[in-house]
């Protein structure tokens, strides 16, 4: 689980520095990115198939977004180190608990927790 009150934390205690705030940005930003990346390559598959295109041009097109979709991934990955490490620096309880590996199983529960907070955020956007 990401805990957003400890991202929270982090942005308050930085608030006086911009540098270090765009780099929390640029951090989080990943997390949505990765989230679109997902959806891009779900929604594209669900589109289309070797019925309506040739093969190849299938296959390059799934290999490409199944690509894009991994380096987002390993951006998130290295991210919630960046934003632990930002934490550890600040006397702030981390921003996510689990282990932080490129490594199954933890790729996947980094992702898991990943696309709770997004949906989380989403949920509870100001409206």
């Amino acid at each position: 689980m990401i805990c957003k009150d400890n991202i929270q934390a982090l942005i308050r205690k930085n608030k006086e520095d911009i540098e270090l705030l765009k780099l929390i940005e640029n951090c989080l930003d990943s997390f949505g990115e990765y989230h679109a990346r997902i959806y891009e390559m779900e929604t594209w598959l669900s589109m289309y198939g070797y019925h309506n295109m040739p093969k190849e041009d299938y296959q390059d097109k799934s290999v490409a977004l199944d690509k894009s979709r991994s380096s987002s991934h390993n951006a998130v990955i290295s991210n919630i180190g960046i934003l632990n490490r930002l934490c550890e620096q600040s006397d702030i309880p981390l921003i996510y608990e689990g282990i932080v590996s490129v490594e199954r199983p933890h790729r996947v529960e980094i992702a898991d927790a990943v696309l709770a907070y997004v949906e989380e955020v989403v949920t509870q956007r100001r409206k």
